[in-house]
């Protein structure tokens, strides 16, 4: 990967026009609970937005008493999407969308050897920051064997009022495996757009997408963790965006539920160009906090209702042995505003996460970008 200062990312920040939504609200009062691989102190986050948050990695077999600190990070995926979100762009580091919030690390083994343990570690992990405070639960990664312990940990955090959001994978140009968070009802499943606003094509899709936000280069650490590079930031990347976005809003409205945060973001997505009024490629659109800050766009409505459960229930996304040619990505199109550069960030190869691949019995490792 190329160094950051050799090339510099699309600015997605200002089509967004993160300088006037700050005006209005920087995150400030909400907390986001990035569950991921830590995060480790490096230039362009300040110390002061960063919680100390927890680590829930399992101790080595024979040392039961090994500790890990949630400051630190192997791989440099979940210091990326701390970035992300409260970045202070400097040090090649990027500018975060929600500079005000703070973050709660909560560190799995995501990035090592252990990887294997990280879906049950998340599990903990969500409890554990729906139980501290974490208005927003970000989870930039995916997780098989586990899911039923880590739907349980979602379903729990949201009875304490939680928002979560999930990367739907970059599973988009082979057998297009989903992320099976995304399928609690309720959570948010993200996919990832580029520069001119298209779906990225490494961006998984299917009926569990409900939002789509910018993925594609962007700055983020270099494989372990060495320094700041550009490369494409995924649905991990767009999920931190997403993540970023509710805090600008709930920031904004901190007597509305989590419920009433999806809903506006949902209502001022920039839907598809086609008339529909959701695809399975960005959902019901880009995510757009300038309308609800600045434009002051939604009707928050019911506190207690999922903005998503009068939609069809979700369902994985076929199987490669069952599942028909894709439509043409164009057909799918993106934001509903011409001409905007959202190349939302897309983050690459770093954390390892394992999925299933369709109804195959092969399980392989595999990384959000």
């Amino acid at each position: 990967m190329p160094a950051a200062a050799d090339t510099d990312p699309p600015d997605y920040l200002t089509p967004m026009k993160a300088q006037e939504m700050w005006k209005v609200a920087d995150g400030t009062g909400i907390t986001v609970a990035v569950v991921d691989s830590g995060f480790k102190e490096v230039p362009g986050v300040r110390s002061e937005s960063v919680l100390p948050g927890v680590s829930v990695m399992s101790p080595p077999a024979g040392k039961p008493d090994t500790k890990y600190s949630p400051h630190d990070d192997y791989d440099g995926h979940g210091t990326t999407m701390t970035a992300a979100i409260v970045g202070d762009g400097t040090g090649g580091a990027p500018k975060g969308l929600a500079p005000g919030a703070k973050i709660m690390p909560v560190r799995t083994s995501l990035g090592t050897t252990m990887a294997f343990a990280a879906g049950g570690e998340g599990a903990e992990g969500i409890r554990y920051a729906a139980d501290h405070g974490a208005k927003i639960i970000n989870l930039s990664w995916g997780d098989y064997y586990a899911f039923d312990r880590l739907k349980a940990a979602i379903q729990y955090a949201q009875s304490k009022g939680s928002l979560v959001f999930a990367a739907l994978g970059n599973e988009g140009e082979g057998n297009n495996a989903t992320n099976l968070m995304a399928l609690v009802p309720g959570v948010i499943g993200v996919g990832a757009i580029d520069e001119a606003g298209m779906p990225l094509k490494l961006s998984s899709h299917g009926p569990e997408t409900d939002l789509a936000a910018y993925g594609s280069k962007a700055r983020i650490r270099c494989e372990e963790n060495t320094g700041w590079c550009v490369a494409d930031g995924g649905t991990s990347y767009a999920t931190a965006l997403a993540s970023a976005s509710a805090a600008l809003v709930w920031s904004a409205h901190p007597d509305w539920t989590a419920s009433q945060v999806a809903r506006v973001l949902i209502q001022t997505a920039g839907a598809p160009t086609d008339g529909v009024k959701r695809n399975d490629y960005i959902g019901y659109g880009v995510i757009r906090p300038r309308k609800v800050l600045i434009d002051r766009e939604g009707t928050p409505g019911a506190p207690d209702v999922d903005p998503l459960a009068v939609a069809p229930a979700k369902t994985p996304a076929p199987s490669t042995s069952q599942k028909t040619a894709a439509a043409p990505v164009e057909a799918a199109a993106a934001a509903a505003e011409p001409g905007l550069p959202w190349g939302w960030l897309a983050l690459g190869a770093v954390v390892a996460a394992i999925l299933g691949l369709g109804t195959t019995t092969v399980i392989v490792k595999r990384r959000y970008r």
